[in-house]
């Protein structure tokens, strides 16, 4: 194939560097045309592709979406035979994967947030919506024909493949690839297949996912029954591993939750992959509506500013997900721009904010150690009641009932011992029996009433005590001392960050070299696309990440496909060279990781404004609740003195009434430092008297990585072996070092 000589209607074109290669041909930049590129077509297929490129052309295709880069016109040599096509240069942009990988995403879209992703999202749905409202079908959908800039839009390349009618001549697409390729035409010979706009819906949702789920595949996971599942076979089955249904599929672990996204997406996921969506999947419109609606529910995270997460969802899902695999998912690079509560970005410290205020706000405000609530006095003098004073003038005197039963009592003995007839004696029995207990009902049920009424008053004073306000404030109260720690640990990790990264520099130089080799582009002996999508559902997406973790956790990697890649790894290390001068990548990572912990203080900030805006309403409740007076209890206590009036009219001593125990508040954190905990007693008392600013104490830092806590460990080789240090109690997940 020569390219000495080629013409675009007359205008000759003159060939600059190759910019790309595929299958069937190579794309070169033009010297003369900037903006513009030529698709050359190798000699193997280009006679096959020479009337379908001249009928692009025709429709003027390109003229109808700009950022879509069909044939504009068709090249050929200077004998007038077709070499390729004419096409706009799409510049500026990367490869869709790039983004939704996160370790590709924090070297080529540094600034990109979760809100960048959805917005990405959108105009992915879009532009597949342009290009079927122009009677065009996609078809061979994949990650390296979706590109992306720094500013979200998206254009499509490679539209030589999409499906095109002009003039009632079809032109099919006759490739595919298997990840992206609906159930129904799985291990099919796409060569004589009409493709639709709902095949294109398939990959469009497959497409959608990986940009919102971090790279994962949707039918990516472990299958549950006996033997393998690979990719294609569990689409064509229609297991859609993060479904509803019961697809026998169990998802990657610590991976994005359908539960992480608003209602639409999920539902929209659900049609797409279920076999009751074949014909009527979620279109482009549909989906740029669902995705706006997950865009505008979109909050960020109040422990990591470069955290948004949908509200749909209680818990940051990239929170948790660093958690497991100890990577940023998120790095914001621009920190004053986020909103600053009353705090300043400082060299020495990072987000320096007035803790001193908060401090002193929690040694103003005061709680009881003990809840004791006061029964009242009753509001009135009591008189004994009419039902006690009836009963009175029915015995006339409780006492003398007592003495007539006690003669009647005597007389039945008597006649017993004189031998009168035994009816006789029975009867004055009978008679000593009636008035000994009448007496003593019409006493004790009086006595029983007081009892009832007392145990009311003291259970109102129990409720009353265990549902006071006190526990919510120490509850708050804690949270606050534990966001005050959390940041001072921040602090002093922002102050440790050019020391720790020194201390293990060549590590870091040899990281950041293997996370820049991608498993996605390696030329790795028998591992196929569907492998390398089901990597990179379990997060292996580069050699970084296979170096870590044992790649035979993704599913259909075996010892072979292992062995394979791991090869690939040494060999991408021993391309390794360690700088040791400061290079400008040195100087990105410093400040990448200083980013992240200003991210962070100020999610801390935030927390911090809340909660003491919480703890002031909290605060003025109890104080409330402890000088307002329970109607319940004064009833009760106005019920309890009448009890007393009518004891008191049968000349029965009142009980004492027994004393409830005062309640003790939920104590504040065993963890927080001793200056900050509450002291005993019985009477009211601060929330921590003096505090002492300055950090006292040894304490466990934090992994300048992951942000987990650390362990002491002994070095084993190396110029420090012998000697300890701290590592990263998530080590070997996580490998954060800090010197002691």
């Amino acid at each position: 194939m020569s390219l000495d000589k080629l013409f675009a209607g007359t205008d000759e074109l003159h060939v600059g560097k190759r910019i790309g290669k595929g299958g069937e041909g190579e794309v070169y930049a033009l010297t003369n045309l900037p903006g513009y590129a030529v698709k050359a077509y190798l000699p193997t297929v280009v006679a096959s592709r020479e009337a379908k490129i001249k009928a692009m052309v025709d429709a003027n295709l390109h003229s109808s979406i700009n950022t879509v880069a069909f044939p504009t016109k068709v090249v050929v040599d200077k004998k007038g035979t077709f070499i390729g096509f004419l096409m706009r240069l799409v510049a500026e942009h990367k490869e869709i994967h790039e983004l939704q990988t996160p370790s590709s995403r924090l070297r080529h879209f540094p600034s990109a947030d979760y809100r960048f992703l959805v917005r990405t999202a959108i105009n992915v749905a879009r532009v597949f919506g342009q290009v079927h409202a122009a009677s065009c079908v996609i078809g061979d959908i994949n990650q390296r024909s979706i590109l992306v800039s720094q500013q979200a839009t998206v254009a499509l390349i490679d539209t030589d493949s999409f499906q095109v009618i002009q003039k009632g001549q079809q032109y099919l697409c006759v490739v595919g690839v298997p990840e992206y390729t609906p159930p129904e035409l799985q291990s099919q010979s796409l060569k004589s297949v009409i493709r639709t706009a709902d095949h294109d819906a398939f990959g469009l949702a497959v497409a959608i996912f990986q940009i919102l789920c971090m790279d994962r595949h949707p039918f990516s996971g472990r299958f549950k029954g006996s033997g393998d599942m690979a990719i294609e076979q569990a689409i064509k089955e229609f297991r859609f591993a993060y479904s509803i249904r019961d697809t026998k599929m169990q998802p990657p672990p610590s991976t994005v939750q359908m539960a992480d996204l608003s209602p639409k997406v999920r539902q929209n996921f659900e049609l797409a992959f279920s076999p009751q969506g074949v014909g009527s999947r979620p279109t482009p419109t549909q989906w740029i509506s669902a995705l706006e609606e997950l865009e505008q529910s979109l909050r960020p995270c109040p422990n990591n500013k470069a955290h948004h997460y949908s509200r749909a969802t209680s818990e940051c899902p990239w929170c948790r997900m660093e958690q497991a695999f100890g990577v940023p998912m998120f790095i914001s690079h621009d920190a004053n721009a986020h909103h600053v509560p009353k705090g300043s970005i400082s060299d020495g410290v990072g987000f320096s904010f007035n803790v001193v205020a908060i401090e002193a706000i929690l040694n103003s405000l005061t709680v009881p150690a003990q809840i004791k609530v006061a029964i009242p006095s009753p509001k009135v003098s009591y008189s004994p009641s009419a039902e006690a004073l009836a009963s009175a003038s029915i015995t006339s005197d409780g006492r003398l009932r007592k003495v007539f039963a006690v003669v009647w009592g005597a007389a039945a003995i008597f006649m017993f011992a004189a031998g009168f007839p035994p009816i006789v004696p029975l009867i004055s029995a009978g008679i000593a029996l009636y008035l000994a207990f009448s007496s003593y009902s019409s006493d004790n049920a009086f006595l029983q009433k007081y009892r009832s009424t007392a145990e009311k008053v003291r259970g109102r004073v129990q409720h009353l005590q265990s549902n006071s306000p006190a526990d919510a404030v120490q509850t708050t109260r804690t949270a606050i001392l534990e966001k005050i720690e959390e940041y001072k640990a921040l602090v002093s990790d922002f102050k440790n960050i050019e020391t720790d990264y020194n201390s293990s520099r060549r590590q870091q130089q040899l990281d950041a070299h293997l996370s820049a080799h991608g498993i996605r582009g390696a030329r790795i002996p028998k591992l196929t696309s569907g492998d390398i999508a089901s990597l990179a559902s379990y997060g292996f997406t580069t050699a970084y990440d296979a170096s870590r973790r044992d790649v035979q956790d993704a599913h259909g990697i075996g010892p072979v496909k292992s062995a394979n890649i791991m090869a690939w790894v040494n060999q991408v290390e021993r391309k390794f060279l360690f700088r040791t001068d400061y290079t400008a990548a040195d100087r990105a990572a410093l400040q990448t990781k200083r980013d992240n912990i200003i991210s962070r203080q100020q999610g801390c900030a935030d927390k911090l404004s809340k909660l003491v805006d919480q703890l002031k309403q909290q605060s003025k409740q109890l104080n409330e609740w402890m000088a307002g007076n329970d109607v319940q209890l004064q009833q009760f206590v106005e019920e309890l003195a009448q009890a007393e009036a009518d004891l008191r009219q049968f000349k029965i001593a009142v009980p004492a009434l027994q004393p409830v125990p005062p309640y003790q508040p939920s104590p504040p954190s065993a963890r927080r430092p001793s200056s900050y905990s509450s002291t005993g007693g019985t009477t009211r008392t601060s929330f921590g008297g003096s505090y002492n600013s300055n950090r006292t104490g040894s304490s466990i830092p934090s992994c300048p990585v992951c942000g987990s806590g650390m362990r002491l460990r002994t070095a084993r080789r190396g110029k420090r072996a012998g000697r300890q240090f701290w590592g990263c109690s998530r080590y070997p997940t996580c490998q954060g070092t800090r010197n002691i």
